[in-house]
């Protein structure tokens, strides 16, 4: 398992430009990861583990309102903790389509970095016996301080996530190129320059 900067230099190398990277990035994720995807080497057994990362549908009833400005319909999410909601239960979970591109990959490599012995062991492990990121939520204010990252924070309601999907680590690389995502609602840029304003705050 190679560092991240030297996973995304390869790419680099043996593409002609970034749009080519993002689309052929877009097509892997639509055709492993997507509503019809195979998906990766792990089958989603039900259980959510903290620090993997996933693809699910959404198919929440939830309309786009003024409180709610956008619905990410098939996120591309890390998983940090289980949480009662209402009557229910909601994956708290970092939503990477909704990071710009740039700040998705600083997070991208930090958590590599970070992770790295983690994702290294996982990578050969079932399902049943990967290694959770303990204390994530603690331990991502330290080390994505600066990143913005708490923007992304959402809930999916366990009743309306469907198709789940493990990503592979080896198609980590791959996020930060990601473009084609079914958001509902406002404009990715709209979403992106929302993120920005806050980085500040």
């Amino acid at each position: 398992m190679k560092p991240f900067e030297e996973q995304i230099k390869e790419l680099r190398r043996g593409s002609q430009s970034i749009s080519n990277i993002s689309k052929e990035s877009n097509d892997l994720f639509k055709r492993k990861y997507g509503p019809d995807g195979s998906g990766g080497r792990l089958e989603f057994n039900g259980d959510f583990i903290p620090g993997k990362f996933y693809t699910c549908e959404y198919k929440t009833k939830t309309k786009v309102s003024e409180k709610t400005p956008f619905i990410d319909r098939e996120p591309v999410f890390i998983f940090l903790k289980k949480e009662k909601f209402q009557s229910g239960s909601i994956a708290v979970s970092v939503d990477l389509g909704v990071i710009p591109p740039d700040y998705r990959g600083n997070i991208m490599m930090k958590l590599w970095d970070q992770y790295y012995n983690i994702f290294k062991d996982n990578e050969s492990l079932p399902y049943t016996s990967q290694i959770p990121i303990q204390g994530i939520s603690r331990s991502f204010d330290l080390l994505l301080n600066g990143t913005g990252w708490k923007t992304s924070l959402t809930g999916f309601k366990l009743d309306f996530m469907d198709n789940i999907k493990v990503i592979d680590y080896s198609d980590l690389v791959r996020i930060p190129y990601l473009s084609d995502f079914m958001i509902e609602g406002q404009s990715i840029n709209w979403i992106y320059n929302d993120y920005r304003s806050k980085l500040n705050l």
